[in-house]
């Protein structure tokens, strides 16, 4: 399955060496906690979506743990980031 290419703008920001960059993004992109949460242990960390579902119990909600939902609340996520990025672009 291809990405999008507004993902693909998130994910290779988010994979740059230069973890100052990457913590600046995060910081000024207006994400959720849980959004951030699944972002962050997906694309630096290099956690797969299943086991991070799997981590969600402490969120205490049912729907919140299921494969699909996390994965949408990382597209909507990454979605963010590249809008902030491409926005940067365009200053």
């Amino acid at each position: 399955m291809r990405r999008s290419p507004a993902v693909q703008i998130a994910r290779t920001a988010l994979r740059d060496p230069d973890k100052g960059y990457v913590q600046y993004i995060l910081n000024s992109v207006n994400l959720t906690l849980l959004e951030r949460e699944i972002v962050e242990k997906s694309e630096i960390h290099g956690i797969d979506i299943e086991s991070i579902c799997m981590g969600l119990d402490n969120w205490k909600k049912k729907n919140d743990c299921s494969y699909y939902n996390c994965a949408r609340i990382k597209r909507s996520g990454m979605l963010k980031i590249a809008e902030f990025i491409n926005s940067l672009k365009y200053k």
